[in-house]
């Protein structure tokens, strides 16, 4: 069982909490664990002795250590990521482009990469990663080194057995090729996840420890592939969890206008909210069976499309205001508009009515006068 704990409160009190917390005993209350003496390097003792590790303020070097970027003002060496979009909207050949500049140590998108290794695990179709690799090498006119594709599923929910084959391949592949794993893909969260409710905290939480785990142990950043939920606006499908435990969330989204990657979370890097635009160019590989060309996307990169802007849902009262002034013909102000509506809607739902009708676009609002936007409608 260790040591009696009366023993040990004499010659130091973290000494008796640690001993307590392995042997799985009471904790000593404070009176009876005795006084720390202070020792020469006391930080680095202290911090042996706590049962967690602990750094105190004032102890913290005056000089400033930035984060370890993988790819600038996105990734960081060691982080996690979730990359999000609809089915066909571009993202895993996005996800393929930036892992092959890593891959090369190559710019991407204007942003610098820390060349290494990259491990993809192409759990939902390595037939598609291949050929879009292929892709890649033939427009570029180039081999892309260091890019291992597993090509088995994988399941990070069922049990550890995946987990720890995912950290020894990543070891023996550094081992073989003397390169250090620097950024590891999962495409896709789903199938990273079979078994799970993607929606339970419960389920997708032990994804997240294993998750967390790899990036860990293997010391690379671990992006996740996902997918949008029913409704876009509300970001990534399933548990808010994810978002939460992850430093960076990329959005890639397709519009009649382009395609686009926002930053719509980074943790230290002050990128939040920037755009990447691409385009995906349509590359022939060789032919079908049956004669049909068989083709696939490449990304180039393309100015990122105007963000579109947020409609304001209207209620009943921003109704019966631009009635009132389609029937006035005449701008009015708001204290007039308010007086008209006397007993059927509260003035200050009147006055917020007005002000939505602005900021939306549809009224002008000068010199205190509200009008409808070009003129009467």
């Amino acid at each position: 069982m260790g040591r009696d704990l009366n023993d040990v409160a004499i010659e130091g009190g973290a000494e008796a909490v640690r001993l307590a917390v392995a042997n799985g005993s009471r904790v000593p209350k404070r009176s009876e664990r005795g006084a720390l003496k202070p020792r020469p390097g006391h930080a680095e003792v202290l911090s042996e002795d706590f049962p967690l590790s602990v750094a105190f303020a004032d102890e913290l070097p005056e000089e400033f250590t930035p984060p370890d970027e993988l790819v600038q003002g996105l990734l960081t060496i060691g982080g996690g990521s979730v990359l999000y979009g609809d089915s066909n909207s571009g993202k895993t050949f996005l996800v393929i482009d930036l892992a092959a500049a890593v891959a090369r140590g190559v710019d991407w998108m204007g942003k610098r990469t820390e060349p290494g290794m990259v491990v993809y695990l192409a759990a939902e179709s390595p037939a598609s990663v291949r050929s879009r690799l292929q892709a890649y090498q033939r427009h570029h006119g180039v081999r892309v080194p260091n890019f291992a594709i597993v090509q088995n599923p994988v399941n990070l929910f069922e049990n550890d057995a995946d987990t720890s084959a995912i950290i020894a391949t990543i070891q023996r592949l550094e081992a073989q090729r003397g390169q250090t794993v620097r950024l590891i893909v999962g495409d896709t969260l789903a199938r990273l996840s079979a078994g799970a409710n993607e929606n339970a905290g419960q389920d997708m939480s032990r994804v997240i420890e294993r998750f967390d785990r790899i990036r860990a142990e293997c010391g690379a950043h671990f992006m996740l592939i996902h997918h949008s939920g029913k409704n876009a606006a509300a970001g990534s499908r399933g548990w808010s969890g994810v978002r939460a435990a992850v430093d960076a969330e990329i959005e890639i989204t397709d519009s009649p206008t382009g395609h686009c990657a926002e930053i719509t979370k980074v943790r230290d890097l002050g990128t939040k909210g920037e755009r990447i635009g691409f385009r995906l160019d349509v590359i022939e590989l060789g032919v079908t069976k049956w004669g049909a060309p068989a083709t696939t996307c490449v990304v180039a990169a393309e100015s990122a499309p105007a963000r579109p802007v947020k409609s304001r849902k209207l209620g009943p009262v921003e109704g019966a205001v631009q009635e009132f002034l389609r029937a006035r013909k005449v701008g009015a102000k708001a204290a007039e508009i308010s007086k008209h509506f006397d007993g059927e809607y509260a003035r200050t739902s009147v006055y917020r009515a007005c002000k939505t009708l602005a900021e939306a676009g549809i009224f002008h609002h000068t010199a205190g006068i509200y009008a409808f936007a070009g003129g009467t409608q």
